[in-house]
């Protein structure tokens, strides 16, 4: 259930009451339905046969709470036969689903003995008001139902519900775990027991999957981490892995970021004599004249090894300014 599901109830012939309310309804995101009733007991048949099969006229006599599902308002706007209101009022206590009862002369037309069962708006200004904070609230009510949902399903899965977990999970493939950690709450930024960002992990582990899966949830690109001071950057091209060096450098991640001894991405990829990298993370922008911790920097290494076709790349994507 996404959003509020409002079920509307008036009098057959009532149109113009009805299309009052869809203003009101604007911004709230919710699913409306209109149920129209007899204002007169004309209309025969079970009335809870009725209401459920105005939602699924397949439902079976033993499953007709299915016909209901999701519902969380009814709203009358105009009035409507007694047993109805009889009807409504006894749903409404065993759901606990709130009834409203909008304008003047649908609240004139409530009993006094069903009064007590709804609540009575008799301005557009309250209705807009209320609908209003009732979807704020639903929403906060999703968001944490959603999370709890998460954390229920890890623990049948066995798995417990902490970071240092959802950090294994990022080492082992774990798709659908780390799925359910983002959706009980965690951070995509979460860090293991050593300081290891779950982006880093990923690179170091080569679980693209995973990888891209934080990406989306919007994981930092450039934490560094707390053993090498590697980005993900880094770290997926000291772990050999340029697909998801790829995915990274669509993905926006800083080029020119240092580790603890002062290599980027582009002076390990030059060490590691790996052309395919180092031509992906040139023609990417990488800056080729920043030194690490030896004063060396990713041109002057790849001169150092004398490897021709590395050296290419260099004039080719990053020609030495005069």
């Amino acid at each position: 259930m996404g959003s509020m599901k409002i079920l509307v109830i008036a009098g057959e012939g009532e149109e113009k009451v009805i299309n009052s309310i869809d203003p009101l309804l604007e911004g709230i995101k919710a699913r409306v339905d209109i149920l129209l009733v007899k204002s007169n007991d004309r209309m025969g048949g079970d009335i809870k046969r009725q209401f459920a099969d105005f939602f699924n006229p397949a439902a079976s006599e033993e499953n007709d709470q299915s016909a209901v599902h999701n519902l969380t308002h009814v709203l009358v706007v105009s009035p409507i036969a007694q047993r109805w209101l009889d009807f409504l009022a006894g749903f409404s206590y065993g759901s606990h689903i709130p009834l409203l009862i909008y304008g003047d002369m649908a609240i004139e037309a409530i009993p006094v003995e069903f009064a007590a069962f709804f609540r009575s708006i008799k301005t557009e200004t309250t209705l807009k008001d209320y609908l209003k904070a009732e979807s704020e609230a639903f929403k906060k009510w999703k968001a944490a139902s959603d999370i709890m949902e998460a954390r229920n399903e890890l623990l049948q899965l066995g798995i417990p519900v902490n970071g240092e977990s959802l950090a294994r999970c990022a080492g082992e493939s774990g798709i659908r775990e780390i799925s359910l950690f983002l959706a009980a709450g965690f951070s995509p930024d979460t860090r293991n027991k050593t300081g290891v960002p779950l982006l880093n992990i990923a690179a170091r582990k080569g679980n693209r999957e995973i990888l891209d899966l934080l990406i989306q949830a919007n994981a930092q690109l450039n934490l560094q981490s707390d053993d090498r001071d590697t980005s993900a950057l880094v770290d997926s091209v000291m772990a050999k892995h340029p697909d998801i060096m790829d995915d990274l450098i669509r993905a926006g991640a800083d080029l020119d970021i240092k580790s603890k001894d002062g290599q980027t991405a582009l002076v390990v990829a030059v060490g590691a004599g790996d052309e395919r990298m180092v031509e992906a993370l040139l023609k990417a922008g990488a800056d080729p004249e920043i030194t690490d911790s030896m004063g060396v920097s990713a041109r002057k290494y790849a001169s150092l090894f004398h490897k021709e076709s590395i050296t290419t790349l260099f004039e080719t994507y990053a020609p030495k300014k005069i």
